[in-house]
């Protein structure tokens, strides 16, 4: 029996937002400002996108502790909704 691999919706990466996110110049969980990396609250595996509600600034640690479920990621959601969109405007 041969199986059918279901495709995947290909993605649109936005690199510009990307840096947007990189540009805040701090963890939006914990205030560093060493190691920073934008993050992806719905996997990009999972068709997360490149957008303003799905990305947040975290430093190294952070990140960790999101990918190990530490962070939930309401929590995060919750972070990324008091930004605000105004504030990515400024960037």
């Amino acid at each position: 029996m041969k199986v059918t691999p279901i495709p995947k919706t290909p993605r649109i990466q936005d690199k510009n937002f990307i840096d947007k996110i990189r540009a805040i110049g701090h963890c939006e969980v914990c205030g560093s400002s060493y190691l920073l990396s934008s993050r992806h609250i719905k996997t990009r595996g999972s068709d997360g996108p490149d957008t303003e509600d799905n990305l947040i600034c975290l430093c190294f640690v952070c990140h960790r502790k999101a990918h190990d479920g530490n962070i939930s990621k309401d929590r995060l959601r919750q972070i990324v909704r008091r930004r605000g969109r105004c504030f990515l405007k400024d960037l």
